[in-house]
């Protein structure tokens, strides 16, 4: 059933995303506990979240910023033309991932995080083929940059920023400049008011040597691996038939793969980062997972075997929510 809806586009696909989008709000509002507790080393994080204990304004902004990102997944599948436009898979197995991943009773930095990161990616995606895109390439690097003060972890993908730079644009010097000038615009920002304020100057570059100095195996939940199962297995499946299918029937799906691909490879240090778990790992790979899962489920010939395959995605989902109602 679900696939049919998935299969049909926005208009399939609105009733179901609502569904579940509320459904998971309001029972991550009552939910009694949280299966993990968010611990990263970050300064800014740390303050806000200690600031704020409000229950009902923590679920509203983390479904506010899961919304956005489920919104920008959209505009990249549909819009950047990653994807076939009635293809809404990617952005049904993205929502999922993102309210599995909740915390109930904090505010979840990596949902924060990929918002900016997916806008970053969308702005360069949408300099493909153009000319004199200096201002969203600057735009782009500087919410990137923005990311980091965060989760110190998106600077997995500052390199990867410039890898996608060189597949979708010829080399020119002025894109790679103002990108740089982007990245550097917030750092200068911060430590202009750190200076001021006499109050954590250097963050960034403190941040970045812990990280790479404290790189870890994450601490994971029972809970999270029949997910974390599945999502492995069905990942596999999605490249096998991407290598024997090809990576798409336009240049720019087959950019877009190859820029997933690399973003496989990036996350695997986010994967390792200090103070990682379950549903951050899960959220640092929530972007290529929807869309390598996403496709491969669209791909499909069989109706029957993708609703099967969802039906297991939705038992595993399941599974974590009935952990945090004490059930399992």
């Amino acid at each position: 059933m679900f696939a049919g809806l998935l299969n049909k586009g926005l208009r399939g696909s609105l009733v179901l995303l609502s569904i579940i989008f509320l459904t998971s709000a309001i029972t991550l509002y009552f939910a009694p506990k949280s299966l993990e507790i968010n611990n990263y080393p970050n300064v800014f994080y740390n303050y806000f979240s200690q600031k704020l204990t409000n229950k009902l304004l923590i679920v509203i902004l983390n479904f506010l910023f899961v919304g956005i990102g489920v919104l920008l997944i959209s505009f990249i599948a549909v819009k950047q033309e990653v994807v076939d436009k009635q293809n809404y898979f990617p952005v049904f197995i993205y929502l999922l991932l993102s309210v599995v991943s909740v915390n109930p009773n904090q505010l979840t930095p990596q949902i924060f995080t990929n918002v900016f990161v997916l806008y970053s990616i969308y702005k360069l995606l949408d300099t493909y083929r153009k000319e004199n895109e200096l201002s969203q390439l600057f735009e782009a690097a500087f919410w990137l940059s923005i990311s980091a003060y965060i989760t110190i972890s998106s600077i997995i993908s500052f390199p990867l920023f410039f890898i996608v730079l060189l597949i979708l644009r010829p080399f020119y010097w002025r894109d790679w400049a103002i990108a740089i000038l982007g990245f550097i615009a917030p750092i200068f920002i911060c430590e202009s008011i750190a200076y001021l304020s006499d109050y954590s100057q250097w963050y960034l570059f403190k941040s970045v040597a812990v990280f790479l100095q404290f790189l870890k195996p994450p601490s994971l939940s029972e809970y999270f691996l029949p997910l974390t199962t599945f999502l492995v297995i069905t990942l596999l499946f999605a490249i096998f038939q991407n290598l024997i299918r090809g990576f798409g029937n336009t240049v720019k799906k087959q950019k877009a793969k190859i820029i997933l691909f690399w973003f496989l490879f990036f996350a695997t240090f986010g994967f390792f980062s200090g103070g990682a778990n379950s549903s951050s790992i899960i959220l640092i790979y929530a972007f290529p997972l929807s869309f390598f899962i996403g496709d491969f489920l669209y791909g499909l010939k069989q109706t029957k075997i993708a609703n099967t395959i969802l039906f297991f995605f939705l038992l595993c989902v399941l599974i974590v929510f009935l952990g945090e109602y004490n059930v399992l």
